[in-house]
């Protein structure tokens, strides 16, 4: 009996054996199989569906899994092509692994104003499903990230790990390439180097972004770290880096082919920073760039460059564009012209882009050590980009001080042309933009202005001049100023210009002076006039010689009479030359000089010319001037006429030429002749005395 149940004792074991054995060799062969059941119900209990992938090995400390799909396998949310997990014993059944790696990975996230979404895989964003998921660090080897936002879908691609932290998930990347996903990319492709935290619907990053222009050269353009709170819809983000441009180095285009339309010509440095701020679908922005140097060059308006601070903000509201304020703090503009136009100006004031329109409210200001500060301008400006209309309205009042405030330090083109200005200026200028076609208009009203140049000086300038055209500049039709006084060889006082600029130039059509009780009177005779080139006759008109006589201050010289004639003048590299017109006397008339210097002469003809000025009448007068007016003249002089108290009126004909500066012939107060060097001067024959007669 007890040898009986020993047997069936044996023999139940053997069998309990065998189905053991059997069991555990089944279980083994359908290791696969359970393991992609529990793999799966795992994942489903999470609320990660739908799935599927194929369990290829599994051993006792790893299991390998490909072709993974989560979601619509048309388009999934993730997909792998082979994961390979390590664990212990009994870790797998647990959901609990020691390390993931992934060949090759796809993930797409979808960010809207209501926050983020993985798609199937937003249990694991929430926290929900039957347990809780123990993430374990994952290698990846080809990750490949599409984002989908509403400002354009972006993909990421690169080496990739992710990585437990606490309650986080902490993803990382040392060369993450970043492609706009669109026919026509904004922005050329970038590398980002950094790590992305997600806690929750907590999100937070930082980042080194470069941008790679080509295969080979990758320029750093930000630093960047920010947080988004999926929950809140709040979040943060602040940016900074520095760009050097140059023309056959780094340009805007290669950055960004979205500006390539624009052929910005870029040069010089700038170094930026943003703050950016999220809430709900709002947007803020905040930014500000440094300039050095940074140029603008083959612009409609020339080239330019610009050193300063430029502060900006903008942003969304409710998904509409929020108005951008531009500051410029007493930026420092300066013209790259090969002759420089314009002295470097500092802009301050704010730009404004509202709803497709753009404004401006600038103050321009010298740049220039000498007048630093002093205001020159007030710009106001619009523009309607969808119209295609804007406006520039400028305005300013300048007071001319010699060596400070001039147009020569203003203007550099007039260096050396018009100096030691006076007075003051007050202007206003107008521009607008409509369906295509530019018009400008302005006017300038001077007060008391004076200046200097090569050919003369003037002195209080008064009027207010009207221009119908700023580009070209263009006068509204002829133009009067009064001119106090013009030294040109002699002085002017009293005078008025009339004039116009048109097509052809500048044209003189009236210039008067009231001078020794007649007039003088200039008028352009070429097409055009400019500071280094003109052609103008000079109509001497009624001059009254013993007024004339009067001006220059001769002792003893005494003349009646009136004489009138045209002299042309023409200025050649800013000097005026006199042509040699004519001046004649109209009428009779009588010179007389008694000065004290008869005794000087001991020549005969000599003592017989004083003799016949001193009461000379004559009937013909004539004679003119020619050379340049800043150098050598010639003074031309013929008389013919009598003397009624010598040899009974015996006619007398005297030609003399006299060669000197201007200042020496005519200047008031400085003339350097008298009558005794005409007399000196005079030409051989010019005077017969009658036979074997004498003084009277």
């Amino acid at each position: 009996m007890l040898k009986s149940w020993k047997a069936r004792l044996a023999a139940m074991s053997t069998v309990l054996l065998v189905v053991l054995a059997t069991s555990l060799v089944w279980l083994w062969a359908e290791r696969a199989a359970l393991a992609e059941r529990v793999i799966g119900r795992a994942l489903a209990d999470r609320g990660i569906s739908p799935i599927s992938f194929n369990v290829g090995f599994i051993g006792l400390r790893s299991i390998s899994l490909s072709g993974i799909v989560i979601g619509d396998p048309a388009s999934p949310d993730a997909a792998a092509s082979s994961v390979t997990v390590t664990y212990s014993l009994g870790e797998l059944l647990s959901g609990e692994v020691r390390s993931v790696e992934v060949e090759e990975a796809k993930l797409h996230v979808t960010l809207t104003r209501e926050g983020l979404s993985l798609g199937s895989l937003d249990p694991l964003l929430q926290g929900g499903g039957g347990g809780r998921l123990v993430l374990p660090p994952i290698s990846v080897q080809a990750a490949a990230l599409t984002v989908t936002t509403p400002y354009g879908e972006f993909a990421f691609a690169g080496p990739a790990s992710v990585r437990p932290e606490g309650e986080a998930i902490l993803l990382s990347s040392a060369a993450l390439r970043i492609v706009e996903v669109a026919d026509e990319p904004r922005f050329a492709p970038l590398f980002a180097e950094g790590h992305l935290r997600l806690e929750g619907k907590r999100l937070g990053f930082t980042a080194s972004v470069a941008s790679a222009v080509d295969e080979e050269a990758r320029i750093p353009l930000v630093k960047a770290e920010g947080t988004y709170d999926g929950e809140t819809h709040v979040g943060r983000v602040t940016a900074e880096g520095a760009l050097t441009f140059a023309r056959e180095a780094l340009t805007p285009a290669m950055i960004a082919p979205a500006l390539r339309p624009l052929y910005l010509d870029i040069g010089g440095n700038i170094a930026y920073r943003a703050d950016v701020n999220v809430s709900g679908g709002d947007i803020s922005i905040a930014a500000a760039a440094d300039l050095a140097d940074f140029s603008l060059n083959q612009t409609a308006g020339g080239s330019f460059a610009a050193t300063g601070k430029v502060e900006a903000t903008g942003g969304l509201a409710g998904g509409v564009l929020k108005p951008v304020r531009m500051d410029l703090q007493g930026v420092k503009i300066r013209d790259l012209a090969p002759s420089e136009r314009f002295a470097p100006l500092r802009v301050e004031g704010p730009v404004e882009y509202v709803q497709g329109s753009l404004s401006a409210y600038l103050v321009l200001r010298s740049a220039l050590p000498s007048i630093a500060g002093a205001r020159l301008a007030n710009v106001k400006a619009s523009y309607d980009i969808a119209a295609g209309r804007g406006q520039v309205r400028a305005s300013g009042d300048l007071a001319f001080a010699p060596g400070k405030l001039e147009l020569q330090t203003l203007l550099p083109s007039f260096k050396g042309m018009i100096a030691r200005m006076s007075g003051s200026l007050s202007y206003s200028a107008n521009a607008n933009l409509k369906d295509g076609s530019f018009a400008s208009s302005g006017s300038a009203k001077l007060n008391n202005v004076g200046f200097t140049v090569s050919a003369a000086t003037v002195e209080g300038v008064n009027g207010t001049v009207s221009l119908s055209s700023l580009l070209p500049l263009r006068t509204k039709g002829v133009q009067t100023l009064k001119v106090g006084m013009l030294q040109a060889g002699v002085p002017l006082e009293n005078g008025t210009v009339a004039f116009e600029l048109g097509r052809a130039g500048l044209r003189i059509v009236d210039a008067n002076w009231p001078f020794a009780k007649g007039k003088l009177v200039l008028v352009s005779s070429s097409a055009s006039v400019t500071a280094g080139n003109a052609e103008f006759l000079l109509s001497v008109t009624d001059i009254d010689l013993s007024a004339l006589i009067d001006m220059v201050e001769v002792p003893g010289l005494k003349a009646t009479g009136r004489i009138s004639g045209q002299v042309p003048i023409a200025i050649r590299n800013g000097d005026p030359i006199l042509l040699d017109g004519n001046i004649s006397a109209k009428d009779n008339g009588v010179i007389v000089y008694r000065g004290d210097a008869t005794e000087a002469f001991a020549s005969e003809q000599t003592k017989l010319l004083t003799d016949a000025l001193r009461n000379f009448h004559y009937t013909e007068l004539a004679g003119g001037l020619s050379g340049n007016a800043n150098g050598e003249m010639v003074l031309r002089l013929s008389l013919k006429g009598a003397n009624p108290d010598l040899y009974d009126g015996y006619p007398f004909a005297i030609n003399v030429k006299l060669e000197g500066s201007l200042a020496d012939l005519l200047r008031r107060g400085t003339v350097g002749f008298r009558p005794l060097e005409l007399i000196k001067e005079q030409s051989k024959g010019a005077v017969q005395p009658p036979a074997n007669k004498t003084e009277p």
